[in-house]
C-alpha cells in the first residue's frame, strides 16, 4: 500500500503537480513577510491622498504633480514596509499586537498543504494516509486530528473513524477549549447523524452543558435537549 510522506516533499519529483505555497517555503517568516507588504501597502495608500494634497497646496498640477505624488508615495510605503519587517521580526508578538491590533500576532500554524493538496485532486485515500502517519508520529497534534476527522466525516465517508479521533482531540491534556468544543459539537452531529446513535448524542449534549456551562454552544444544547428526549424515546417505544 502506498503510504503518502507525512510531510512536505523535498522535491517536485515527489509530487509533480503540488505547487509550494509562501508558507511552505518561508514558515513563520512568510507571515512577517505579508504583514509587512499589507502596512507598507496601507501607508502607500494613505500617502497617495497626503502627497497630492501636498501638490495642490503648491499649486503643482498635471503631469509632474502625477509623478511626484506616486514617487512619494511609493518611497513612503517602501520605508514603511521595511519599518514593519523590522519591528515584527525583533519584538516579535508584541510590536506585531501593536501594529496590527486585530488578534493575527499569534503562532504560525502548519498548513498542511501536501495534504490538502492531495484531497483537493480527489486522493482524499492518500491525504487520509498521510494524516494518519504525522498522528502516529505525534500523539498530543491537535492540528492534523482535526483535518483528519473531517476529511473522515465528509469525505473518507467514515464517520465511524471521524468520531475516533474526534474523541481524541479532547483528551489531549493541552488542547484548547475552543478545539474541544468544535470536537465536542461534531461528535454530537456524527451521532445524531450518519452513526445513527441519538443516545450518545445526547449523552454528547449533556456533557458540553456540563462542562462548558456558560458558553454559547452550551445554550444551544439545552435548547436542543428537549427535542432530542422526544425523538429518542418515540424511538424506544417502536
Amino acid at each position: 500500500m502506498r503510504t503518502p510522506p507525512p510531510v512536505l516533499p523535498s522535491g517536485k519529483e515527489d509530487s509533480p503537480d503540488y505547487k509550494r505555497s509562501l508558507l511552505d517555503r518561508e514558515g513563520p517568516d512568510a507571515v512577517l513577510h505579508l504583514r509587512a507588504v499589507a502596512g507598507g501597502g496601507m501607508v502607500f495608500l494613505v500617502s497617495l491622498v497626503i502627497w497630492g494634497l501636498v501638490m495642490r497646496q503648491h499649486e503643482i498640477e498635471g503631469f509632474e504633480a502625477a509623478a511626484l505624488t506616486l514617487l512619494g508615495a511609493a518611497v513612503t510605503g517602501y520605508l514603511a514596509f521595511h519599518v514593519v519587517l523590522k519591528l515584527t521580526s525583533a519584538g516579535g508578538a508584541v510590536a506585531g499586537a501593536v501594529i496590527f491590533p486585530t488578534g493575527q500576532s499569534t503562532p504560525y500554524e502548519h498548513q498542511f498543504s501536501y495534504q490538502e493538496s492531495l484531497a483537493a485532486r480527489g486522493d482524499v485515500a492518500g491525504a487520509l494516509e498521510s494524516y494518519e502517519a504525522i498522528m502516529a508520529e505525534q500523539p498530543a497534534a491537535v492540528a492534523p486530528r482535526l483535518r483528519a476527522a473531517e476529511h473522515y466525516a465528509r469525505n473518507g465517508r467514515d464517520p465511524r473513524r471521524a468520531a475516533q479521533v474526534f474523541r481524541e482531540i479532547r483528551e489531549i491534556p493541552d488542547v484548547s477549549v475552543r478545539d474541544a468544543i468544535y470536537a465536542s459539537s461534531r461528535l454530537v452531529d456524527l451521532y445524531d447523524g450518519p452513526l445513527g446513535d441519538p443516545g450518545r448524542a445526547l449523552v454528547e449534549l449533556r456533557r458540553i452543558i456540563e462542562k462548558y456551562p456558560d458558553t454559547a454552544i452550551a445554550r444551544n444544547a439545552r435548547a436542543a435537549l428537549p427535542e432530542m428526549k422526544a425523538r429518542l424515546e418515540m424511538l424506544r417505544k417502536r
